[in-house]
C-alpha cells in the first residue's frame, strides 16, 4: 500500500464543486517501510464515526493515552488521515461538519468555529499536537482561527466531546479539538528514503485554487519533511439570484516542517525527540454581517507561528513513559472596521486594532501501569504565560485619511497572561474475566490556576485577575470484548476569564467594553451515558448527557465615568451571571453491505436554557439546531495499489 495513492473528484451541496487530485511520485515509500513506535502515528486512516470502521485504531484525545475510540469511555471521533485526502477540504473547520456532534458556524468565509454540545468560540478548547492554540485574547463567541491551520498540513483531526478540563485545563468546557500535523516517516534501516505529495484542489463557487506540496526524507531512524500551501480564493458566487457576495475572498499561506529523531537501540532505545513548525498567514479575509444594515465592513489579517519540541522517554523498570514539550507561538491580527458610504464601496473612516501575542509554554506527562496494567496513572503539569501588546489607529476623511494613534488600545502594552496546572488521571479494572467481561472505573483531578495582569492606562488603574481552582471526573464502565460498552461519566469543566473579557477597553461594535477586575471564572458540570455495540457489520452507538453551567461570563451594561452611552455605544462589561442547563442527544451508526458498499449516519440534538434575573428561564444563545448527516458509500480495489470510492451524501440541519 503507498503512502499516496488517492485521487477524487467530489460535489459538494449547494452551487459548489470541488475537484482534488493527489499526486505521489513513482518512487514513493511504501506505508510498510514506516517503522514507528508513537501513538499518534498509529491513528492514520481512523473511524469517520464515534462506533468507527476498525476498532484496532486508536485515539488519544479521550484519555490522553492511546485506545480504540470504541471501547473508550468517553464520546471521541476522528476525521483520519484517509478522510482528509480524500475530501481535500477547502479548511480545517469544513474538516469538521462532517464530525458527529460537531456543528460548524462560519461568518464569512474566512471563518469556522465549531460548536460543539452547545459551547463556542473560547469554551473549546484547541490543541495542535497537544500544544494549547488558545490564548488569551480569544473573544467570547465564534472565531476564524481554527482557520489558522492548513488541512492539507495535518494527518488526523480528533475531537473529543464533554468537558476536558481534568485533562487539559482552561477552555475544555464543550470539548477538545486536537490537530495532529504530518509527519516525517521514519524507518530504522541504514539506506536513504524520500517521498512527498502533490494535492491541488479548484472550486466553482469561489473559483478558489489550492496547491500543496510536501517532501520527506529519512535514514537510519531520523526523518525531515517540509511543506508549503498556498490558497487562493475570490468572491463567491451564491446560488439563485444571490449573484457575487462581496468581500467573501481571501488569501492564505502556510509552511509546515519538521524532524523527528528515534532511538533505535542501546540504554535509550524506544525514546524519541522531534521538533515542527507551523505557520499560516490569511490575508484580507472580509467580514460583511453589518455591512448592509450598519454600513460596517471588517477585514482581518492573521498570521499565526507555533514551533515546538517534543521528547518521549520510556522507563521500562518503572513500566513509565514521560513527554517533555516546550513551545513558542507567535500570534498576530490586523483588524480594519470601516464605515462605508451607501454604495457599500467608499470608505469614510477606519479604525485599525492590531494585536501581537507571544506565548511560551511547557506540557509535562507521565503514564505509568502497574499491576500487570490493571491499573493505569497518567499525570502530569502544565505552565503557558502570554505576552500582549497593542494598539489603535484610526484615519478619516476629516484627516485626510492620514493615520492617527489612539489612546484607547483594546489591551495595555505589556499585559501578561498565566495559566498553570496539575493532574492525575487513575484508571483501573477491578473485574476482568477469561469470558470478557470488564468493568472498568476512573477517577481525575486537576488543580489549576490563572493570573491576568494589564497595567494602568489614561484614567484607567492596572486590572489584575487571578484564581486558584479544582475539577474532577469519575467513569464507572462495562466492556465485553470488543463487542460492547456502557459507561457513566461525570465531568467537570471550566474556562478562565481572558484578557479579550477582563481587561478589553474601546469599541466592540454593539457596545462600548470597558474592564471588570472582579470576573471569574464560567463552569459546568457534565453527567453523560454513553453505549456502543457491534455485531455482523453493525455498530450503532450514542450518548445523553445533562450540563449545568455556573458563574457564566456574559454582557451586562454599566456605566463608565458616570456615563451611560459613549460615542453613541451603550457602556458594558462582562460579568460571572446566572445558571444554565444543557442537555443533548447524539446517535451513530454505520452498517457494512456487500460488494464494498456501506451506509453511514449520525444526528445530533442540543437543547439549553440560560436562568436570568427575576427567575425566568430562557433559550441559550447559540445552541445549534437538530443536525445530522446520511453517508452511502462504496469502495472497490481496481489493482493491488490502485484503490477507488464513490460516497454521496445528504447533511441536513
Amino acid at each position: 500500500m503507498m503512502t499516496c495513492r488517492t485521487a477524487a473528484i467530489r460535489s459538494v451541496q449547494a452551487s459548489f464543486v470541488s475537484i482534488a487530485v493527489l499526486i505521489c511520485p513513482s518512487g514513493a515509500r511504501a506505508d510498510n517501510d514506516v517503522s514507528t513506535d508513537e501513538p499518534s502515528d498509529n491513528t492514520t486512516g481512523a473511524p469517520e464515526t464515534d462506533v468507527g470502521e476498525n476498532s484496532y485504531e486508536t485515539v488519544v484525545v479521550g484519555n490522553r493515552q492511546p485506545e480504540d475510540p470504541f471501547l473508550s469511555r468517553r464520546s471521541v471521533s476522528v476525521v483520519g488521515e484517509k478522510k482528509l485526502k480524500e475530501r481535500a477540504v477547502r479548511t480545517t473547520p469544513e474538516a469538521l461538519e462532517s464530525s458527529s456532534g460537531v456543528y460548524v458556524q462560519k461568518t464569512n468565509h474566512g471563518g469556522g468555529s465549531p460548536i460543539i454540545r452547545g459551547m463556542i468560540g473560547p469554551q473549546n478548547l484547541v490543541l495542535v499536537d497537544g500544544i494549547r492554540l488558545n490564548n488569551s485574547v480569544y473573544r467570547t463567541g465564534p472565531l476564524q482561527y481554527l482557520n489558522l491551520v492548513d488541512p492539507q498540513s495535518l494527518s488526523r483531526i480528533e475531537v473529543l466531546r464533554g468537558p476536558g478540563s481534568v485533562l487539559y485545563g482552561s477552555d475544555a468546557m464543550g470539548g477538545v479539538v486536537q490537530l495532529f500535523p504530518i509527519e516525517p516517516r521514519v524507518h530504522y534501516q541504514n539506506r536513504l528514503g524520500a517521498g512527498g505529495t502533490l494535492l491541488g484542489r479548484y472550486s466553482s463557487a469561489d473559483r478558489g485554487g489550492t496547491f500543496h506540496g510536501h517532501v520527506d526524507t529519512t535514514y537510519g531512524g531520523f526523518g525531515m519533511l517540509g511543506g508549503v500551501t498556498y490558497k487562493q480564493f475570490r468572491n463567491l458566487v451564491g446560488g439563485g439570484d444571490v449573484g457575487i457576495q462581496p468581500y467573501s475572498g481571501y488569501d492564505d499561506l502556510s509552511f509546515i516542517g519538521g524532524a523527528t529523531y528515534r532511538i533505535q537501540n542501546g540504554l535509550f532505545e524506544g525514546w524519541w525527540v522531534k521538533a515542527a513548525y507551523l505557520t499560516s498567514q490569511i490575508e484580507n479575509a472580509g467580514r460583511t454581517d453589518k455591512l448592509y444594515d450598519k454600513n460596517s465592513l471588517q477585514f482581518y489579517d492573521n498570521d499565526d507561528h507555533l514551533v515546538y519540541g517534543r521528547l518521549h522517554m520510556v522507563f521500562d523498570p518503572l513500566s513509565t513513559s514521560a513527554n517533555v514539550a516546550v513551545s513558542y507561538q507567535a500570534f498576530y491580527e490586523t483588524k480594519d472596521d470601516h464605515k462605508v458610504g451607501d454604495d457599500y464601496e467608499t470608505k469614510l473612516d477606519t479604525t485599525r486594532d492590531v494585536t501581537d501575542v507571544g506565548t511560551v509554554g511547557l506540557d509535562i506527562d507521565f503514564q505509568t501501569s502497574v499491576i500487570d496494567d490493571r491499573l493505569r496513572l497518567t499525570y502530569g503539569g502544565m505552565l503557558y504565560g502570554d505576552s500582549v501588546d497593542s494598539e489603535r489607529m484610526t484615519r478619516s476623511v476629516a484627516t485626510n485619511f492620514n493615520w492617527a494613534p489612539s489612546s484607547q488600545s483594546n489591551y495595555p502594552s505589556g499585559s501578561t497572561y498565566k495559566t498553570y496546572g496539575g493532574f492525575v488521571l487513575i484508571e483501573g479494572d477491578p473485574l476482568s474475566t477469561q469470558s470478557g467481561h470488564v468493568l472498568r472505573t476512573g477517577g481525575g483531578y486537576r488543580l489549576h490556576g490563572m493570573r491576568g495582569d494589564a497595567p494602568a492606562r489614561d484614567d484607567l488603574p492596572a486590572v489584575t485577575i487571578d484564581d486558584v481552582g479544582h475539577v474532577f471526573l469519575g467513569s464507572l464502565q462495562y466492556l465485553f470484548r470488543d463487542q460492547a460498552t456502557v459507561a457513566v461519566t461525570f465531568s467537570q469543566g471550566f474556562r478562565a476569564p481572558n484578557l479579550n473579557e477582563a481587561v478589553m477597553l474601546g469599541d466592540t461594535g454593539k457596545y462600548f467594553h470597558i474592564p471588570n477586575d472582579g470576573l471569574g471564572p464560567e463552569r459546568s458540570d457534565t453527567l453523560e451515558l454513553l453505549a456502543r455495540g457491534r455485531i455482523r457489520g453493525l455498530t450503532i452507538g450514542g450518548a445523553a448527557y445533562v450540563s449545568r453551567l455556573t458563574d457564566v461570563i456574559k454582557r451586562e451594561e454599566t456605566t463608565w465615568e458616570g456615563e451611560d452611552v459613549v460615542d453613541n455605544k451603550p457602556v458594558a462589561w462582562n460579568v460571572n451571571g446566572g445558571e444554565g442547563l444543557l442537555y443533548g442527544i447524539e446517535g451513530q451508526a454505520s452498517i457494512e453491505l456487500h460488494y464494498g458498499l456501506s451506509v453511514l449516519g449520525h444526528i445530533t440534538y442540543t437543547w439549553g436554557e440560560e436562568r436570568v434575573d427575576g427567575g425566568e428561564d430562557i433559550p441559550l444563545s447559540r445552541i445549534p439546531p437538530l443536525f445530522g448527516q446520511l453517508a452511502l458509500r462504496y469502495d472497490t480495489t481496481l489493482k493491488e495499489k490502485v484503490k477507488g470510492y464513490l460516497e454521496t451524501f445528504v447533511r441536513a440541519a
